[in-house]
């Protein structure tokens, strides 16, 4: 091998790993196999009946009384385990607190606790996820809107709490996104509105649809 031939294949052993530096891809969907996969939409399905359940007991409804009388239970899209990751919360350095806004215009403080990283379509995306200004006051909290917010999905968009395991990741699963209890047509809620950097661009076919019904 020539001194010149040598010298180009260590610049590469060199340079090839500095190249590979850059972002890691966002995390895709978690990987199920059958088993686990219908466990996940066993638990999935339980999980909206009990809401329903609520949502249908007078002393628990967030329903208008008008409402409630012939109200069938909350509409969702089907299972889709393509909205499911498993992702690292990657934390704020120092964690800031922020005004959101909510729904009748005045404002709520959250903490920034980090983001989210995850791909949809092919795209990476990121939201930023928050927590209560008390500590110990509630679960990691991600507002989000998406391409879906107004037709199929309520306009003021969509939460999904969160809670990080031991190792720093969260099982961030968009078929438990709900909508604030605004959007049910009662005026006793106030809820926090997603921030603009929470929007995606993308449609997020997963979890509660809006309550056309309800819709003021």
């Amino acid at each position: 091998m020539s001194a010149k031939l040598l010298f180009l294949v260590l610049v590469g052993v060199v340079l090839l790993p500095l190249l590979g530096c850059g972002d890691d891809p966002a995390p895709g969907p978690v990987a199920m196999d059958p088993a686990e996969l219908e466990r996940w939409e066993i638990a999935l399905v339980e999980w909206r009946i009990e809401k329903n359940e609520e949502f249908m007991a007078p002393d628990t409804t967030p329903l208008p009384a008008e409402m409630l009388a012939g109200f069938e239970g909350l509409d969702y899209y089907f299972p889709a385990a393509e909205y499911r990751f498993r992702t690292a919360l990657e934390r704020a350095a120092q964690p800031d607190t922020v005004m959101l806004a909510r729904h009748k215009g005045d404002e709520a403080p959250y903490v920034v606790v980090g983001k989210v990283r995850f791909r949809i379509a092919g795209r990476d995306l990121a939201l930023t996820v928050y927590g209560p200004a008390q500590p110990g006051a509630g679960d990691l909290f991600l507002p989000f809107y998406d391409l879906t917010n107004g037709e199929t999905t309520c306009p003021e968009g969509r939460y999904v709490d969160l809670d990080a395991a031991a190792d720093g990741t969260v099982d961030l699963d968009f078929n438990k996104a709900y909508n604030p209890l605004c959007s049910y047509g009662s005026e006793q809620w106030n809820c926090v509105l997603p921030p603009p950097e929470n929007r995606l661009p993308v449609r997020v076919e997963a979890g509660e649809k809006r309550l056309t019904a309800a819709v003021h």
